[in-house]
């Protein structure tokens, strides 16, 4: 039997992989269309121009990289993102190196800034905004500090490059902090559509037991209404040995329906009491022997077992032995009555096969099948 799926680990899978993917093309937008036309258009503005390129080339494998093992929303590899990491803050670190004061956080040559911030997106946007404002802020004040070596700015330089900074800094903590709340909300997404199905399916148990306990009613009307009537307009006489014998038939049949919707940690036996209980109202000294676990069986499987023995235990003369035994694969429900015989219903499901021994005014009724054992010791669940 297949278990459940688990609702909160799917949405946040689902959720992980749309927002991994959305950073993701972020990312390839912000390097293919603003990084790299910047690094183009100032090439020849650099002391260096190879190593630019260099920085642009690692930071494309580790975007090729991170879109190759992250699109799918799984965990990333041990190892990757440490690595990945290290390598987009090398490269960003050295294309600063070849730039000029004036160009820091303000100009198109310095592309690196922006996109290295992205990658914490990307890499750590899923563990929130502090694991992704450690690398950001690592990388601000290591870029900062790089502009400091090369000349200090002038006020009005230097408050456009806060800006700057501090504008692009601040979205990518936004998007990492929506990202984080995001995927929590997967557990609350997911307890509530647990909670739904446990509904669901409460109310379509509840309906088919109301639909099936109106169809037994249906049933045991076209028996037990004629049984009422003709006691009622005295055509039959309660004297009579077997009209005495079709009360105590249905209302064990009736007793039986009425156990049927009660709560019990053994259904199988708790039916057949109620149906026992009828007998000994009547006079029969009934004694009942139950082995084994108690097992989950479907209601039409426990009606088809219980019936022989209800028919059985009608014709009783004053004692009766029923045995319930449940075994790994096997359902035994059986009756030894002082009768020499007794009407038998047919069985009501395929599965069930009946056995009858008559000897030394005894008779032996035995119902059984074969069926799949599921413990129920654990749980109580309606009927």
């Amino acid at each position: 039997m297949s278990e459940p799926p688990d609702h909160r680990q799917l949405i946040a899978r689902h959720q992980l992989r749309g927002i991994r993917t959305g950073a993701l093309l972020i990312l390839a937008t912000l390097h293919i269309g603003l990084a790299l036309p910047g690094l183009l258009s100032n090439l020849g503005d650099y002391r260096h121009p190879w190593v630019q390129v260099a920085a642009f080339a690692l930071m494309t494998l580790v975007l090729a990289g991170s879109f190759v093992l992250g699109i799918d929303g799984r965990p990333w590899p041990r190892g990757w993102v440490p690595t990945a990491l290290a390598c987009a803050f090398a490269a960003s670190v050295a294309a600063n190196s070849q730039l000029p004061a004036e160009d820091y956080f303000v100009d198109t040559s310095h592309w690196s800034f922006q996109i290295a911030g992205w990658f914490a997106v990307v890499l750590l946007g899923h563990r929130g905004p502090v694991a992704s404002s450690v690398f950001i802020s690592c990388h601000l004040a290591v870029t900062v500090a790089q502009l400091l070596a090369v000349e200090v700015p002038s006020r009005p330089v230097a408050v456009g490059a806060a800006v700057s900074a501090l504008s692009a800094s601040l979205f990518q903590l936004t998007i990492s902090t929506g990202a984080k709340l995001l995927i929590d909300s997967s557990a609350a997404v997911g307890e509530a559509l647990e909670v739904q199905e446990r509904v669901g399916t409460r109310i379509a148990v509840a309906t088919q037991i109301h639909a099936d306990q109106r169809r037994r009613y249906a049933e045991l009307n076209s028996t037990v209404l004629p049984l009422l009537t003709g006691l009622a307009d005295g055509s039959l006489d309660p004297e009579d040995e077997e009209v005495r014998r079709a009360c105590a038939l249905e209302a064990a049949r009736l007793r039986r329906l009425f156990a049927e919707s009660d709560y019990s940690f053994d259904p199988l036996v708790h039916e057949m009491r109620a149906c026992i209980d009828v007998a000994e109202r009547n006079g029969t000294a009934v004694q009942l022997a139950v082995r084994g676990a108690p097992l989950d069986l479907p209601l039409p499987l426990r009606r088809a077992l219980i019936d022989p023995v209800i028919a059985a235990l009608a014709a009783a003369q004053r004692t009766a032995r029923v045995t319930v035994v449940r075994g790994e694969d096997q359902v035994r429900v059986g009756v030894v009555v002082d009768a020499r015989q007794a009407e038998l219903p047919e069985p009501s499901a395929r599965e069930i096969r009946v056995r009858t021994v008559h000897g030394e005014d005894k008779l032996l009724v035995e119902a059984a099948c074969r069926t799949r054992a599921h413990s129920s010791s654990s749980e109580m669940r309606p009927s």
